[in-house]
């Protein structure tokens, strides 16, 4: 009987020892983010942003997910063509028509068709260079804050 157990545990511990994962050499980093906003008064960072434009509108994507991840978390800040390079209070603007605002993320979403509490929206730019501000409180009273000056890429269908 002592054999069988001592059989056993050489077993068990030959088992456990092939399971083992190997270490990887180097574990890659995260890229740094090319911006960060507040949601809720959290810092989140920003590893993808990108717009888009027609004759009326432009848009501004962010998204603190990798550009080659599932963007399941997600702000859109857009405005009028017409008002591009002025601060547009959101009190006195027509929401949908003057600017608008969605963020998503797995238990949230804030449509565009709900208006923002107060705040302020700008974008600007200079050919690819933009220049985007946002601070503004949610429908429900939370905030949302973002700076941004730099190259954005557009939107690729």
């Amino acid at each position: 009987m002592k054999r069988y157990m001592i059989l056993a545990a050489i077993c068990l511990a030959a088992a456990v020892a092939c399971n083992k994962q190997p270490i990887p050499e180097e574990v890659t980093p995260a890229a740094e983010p090319i911006a960060t906003y507040f949601y809720d008064g959290e810092e989140y960072p920003v590893h993808t942003a990108v717009y888009a434009e027609n004759a009326t509108s432009i848009m501004v994507r962010i998204s603190p997910m990798m550009p080659e991840e599932n963007q399941t978390t997600y702000a859109v800040i857009g405005i009028h063509a017409s008002l591009e390079g002025t601060e547009i209070d959101v009190d006195r603007a027509w929401n949908n028509d003057d600017y608008y605002f969605i963020y998503e993320d797995p238990v949230k979403y804030y449509s565009q068709y709900r208006k923002l509490q107060e705040g302020t929206i700008s974008i600007s730019r200079d050919g690819d260079t933009f220049e985007v501000t946002a601070d503004i409180v949610l429908p429900d009273g939370v905030t949302f804050q973002f700076e941004y000056e730099g190259p954005l890429k557009p939107v690729i269908d």
